[in-house]
């Protein structure tokens, strides 16, 4: 009955992701009543009328996260997942915010990450539900709106003294079961950029969040005479990066200043070594410009500590374990402004390693470049033992609805699990695909989202009604 009653709500789960998809719903700044912008807010309140006509109790917890609920009982099961996203980016074939379904397949930013797998974990616990099914505990689908910038909605959920579940999962990672996660450190550094010389770099940015592989970035050249626009441009044509990655330059012939434009290619950020960072490419490509003072500095002391590598090692933090795998740092976000160029770097380092065993040689070899560190935010590894309950349960309701073994993954990646006592990550991208996430043209198949409703109604009642 389970089931007949998930796929009878198909239409309904499809629309229902549309409707959340076409709020853009990217982090802002702070305005009266909306702690992290506009869009998210907007997205919060949509979702919460929207649990609320399901037949959900429902509750905004300080303008940051929300929660519905169904069910009695005096304990509490939970499904978390995020209604903020990443910036749309470019490249896209349709609207990202338009929702559209084509050739079986649902388009839009934050289809996957995460808008889908909250709505369908609403409707998978109405479905549990509404089949008449006897659960012990209660279900709260919990929701937030800053994942993608630090977490910081749950960590206001917590504090705010809202409930905290005896079992949960969050769907925002892939299956079978993430038991493991790596620690997450975001830097925002910077060094001295002051212009000087004939050839002067006037404006530098690039990138679109910090947890993002830079696939752009452009500076505008101050020239002092034509020659050495050709000379740029001569370059950039000779230049020789990574499969991916270029270097060109926008120029008229005659002006006095010229557009450097690199270009990389975007990953997740828990994944840099399957993007190439376009800061890379351009630091590569205006160390060999020669510049002067504090601006060439900067270029050459980029390529020095980072360059093209993703593991950090000449930054002196290469590491991994058997568990969680290796040591990756990714570049995300650059500008210039007052005098200084600042970057972020988002490193993930293995389960087993303390904090104190990166920030030491790290901190170490940026003092020594000359990099500042003007901001630092962390996430602790995440590890739940595979013999407990939890594991045991999620291993159930994968492998009876699919029939497949429920093995168990390590990822680099951070999700909610990481908020909250007694939650791992759950779903939704199945072993052996790839969609993409935070790239352009995300998009999510009718038919695995219709196959995660009945893997999380499964789970929804093997952790309910134990």
């Amino acid at each position: 009955m389970l089931s007949s009653k998930i796929d009878s709500m198909k239409n309904d789960i499809v629309v229902a992701i549309q409707g959340c998809l076409r709020i853009p719903s990217v982090g802002g700044d702070p305005v009266e009543g909306a702690p992290y912008g506009a869009g998210p807010r907007r997205s919060l309140d949509w979702t919460l009328a929207f649990a609320e006509k399901m037949g959900f109790r429902t509750k905004n917890v300080d303008n940051v996260a929300g929660w519905a609920e169904m069910g009695e009982g005096p304990e509490m099961v939970a499904v978390l997942g995020h209604l903020d996203v990443v910036p749309e980016g470019d490249g896209w074939s349709v609207d990202p915010w338009g929702g559209e379904l084509k050739d079986g397949m649902l388009y839009g930013r934050g289809v996957i990450d995460n808008k889908g797998p909250v709505m369908i974990a609403l409707f998978a616990a109405k479905a549990v539900f509404d089949s008449g099914m006897k659960l012990k505990r209660r279900v709260r689908v919990i929701f937030g709106t800053n994942e993608e910038r630090g977490s910081k909605c749950m960590k206001r959920y917590v504090e705010a003294g809202e409930e905290l579940p005896v079992a949960g999962f969050t769907p925002d990672a892939e299956y079978p079961i993430i038991n493991a996660e790596k620690g997450i450190l975001t830097y925002t550094l910077s060094m001295p950029f002051t212009p000087s010389g004939g050839m002067r770099v006037l404006s530098l940015s690039g990138g679109v969040a910090s947890n993002v592989v830079m696939a752009e970035v452009r500076a505008e050249v101050a020239i002092p005479d034509p020659e050495c626009g050709r000379r740029i441009a001569d370059a950039a044509t000779a230049w020789k990066g990574p499969e991916g990655g270029s270097v060109k330059v926008d120029w008229d012939g005659s002006g006095d200043r010229v557009t450097v434009v690199a270009k990389g290619r975007p990953a997740h950020g828990s994944t840099p070594e399957k993007g190439v960072n376009a800061l890379a490419c351009l630091s590569d490509f205006m160390s060999g410009l020669r510049l002067r003072d504090e601006q060439g500095d900067f270029f050459r002391a980029f390529s020095r500590l980072v360059g093209f590598e993703t593991d950090g090692r000449s930054l002196g933090i290469a590491m991994g374990d058997e568990v969680s795998g290796p040591l990756t740092a990714c570049v995300g976000v650059v500008g210039l402004n007052a005098g200084r160029v600042r970057f972020t770097l988002n490193i993930r380092y293995p389960v087993t390693v303390s904090e104190d065993a990166v920030t030491g040689p790290l901190l170490r070899a940026l003092a020594e470049g000359g990099v500042s560190v003007d901001g630092a935010e962390s996430a602790a590894p995440l590890f739940v033992p595979p013999e407990s309950r939890l594991v045991k349960a999620l291993q159930k309701a994968y492998s009876d609805v699919t029939g497949e073994e429920a093995g168990l993954l390590a990822i680099g990646g951070g999700t909610y699990a990481k908020s909250m006592p007694n939650v791992v990550a759950f779903g939704p991208v199945f072993p052996g695909q790839s969609y993409r996430v935070h790239e352009e043209d995300e998009r999510w198949a009718v038919d695995d989202i219709m196959k995660n409703a009945h893997i999380m109604a499964r789970a929804i009642v093997e952790l309910a009604g134990e």
